[in-house]
């Protein structure tokens, strides 16, 4: 949605699993958006998740977002990794409330990956890269890599990576099973990924 008001009146015509609002939108802002959202009677699911965006890192904003109905709070600018994490914490709570999860049609989407737009696969190779980065040094300072690889494997996931979120799966459950994972099986899904984003350099 463009504006608030769009977004109410979207509100009314389907659910949704998750909303990032914005807390400096047009016309409303986003705060007020959501308590309009919440008050609005023939909106379809005045309790759905919110997660608000924005670039303030202050604690009174963040409380303030908090108290007025918001779930979650995040600063931009916003990575793969963190919007990943969101999505599975939505996914979550929809379980908690009894709403059973769609599987998505491809025919009505598409992986993030299909865009032709260079600065956004740039950013994407970006995030992965940080990722990664992580991951490695976690596994060589002998910390836990579970929740960090869980993040890898939604990241892949949202761009379609199939082949390599199986990959992520096998180490995940070695992970799971109190295996220790080597770097060099880490080396080698970096290698896959800078395979895949041959033609992007990170900016």
């Amino acid at each position: 949605a463009a504006s608030s008001n769009e977004a109410l009146t979207l509100s009314q015509q389907q659910r949704f699993d998750l909303v990032l609002i914005d807390i400096r939108m047009p016309e409303i802002d986003g705060i007020e958006c959501v308590q309009l959202w919440h008050d609005e009677p023939n909106n379809l699911d005045p309790d759905c998740m919110f997660v608000a965006l924005s670039a303030s890192v202050a604690t009174e904003d963040i409380h303030r977002c908090k108290k007025n109905g918001i779930h979650h709070y995040i600063t931009k600018p916003v990575t793969l990794a963190t919007l990943a994490r969101y999505i599975s914490i939505a996914a979550e709570y929809q379980l908690l409330r009894n709403i059973e999860l769609q599987e998505q049609d491809p025919s009505r989407c598409s992986a993030l990956l299909a865009t032709d737009d260079m600065v956004i696969n740039s950013k994407i190779f970006q995030s992965l890269d940080l990722l990664l980065a992580d991951i490695e040094n976690a596994v060589s300072a002998g910390q836990k890599i579970d929740q960090l690889i869980h993040t890898l494997k939604g990241c892949l996931g949202q761009i379609g990576q199939t082949e390599l979120v199986c990959y992520v799966i096998d180490i995940e459950n070695r992970v799971k099973m109190g295996k220790i994972i080597a770097l060099e099986e880490l080396t080698d899904l970096r290698q896959k990924i800078r395979m895949i984003f041959k033609n992007y350099t990170i900016t």
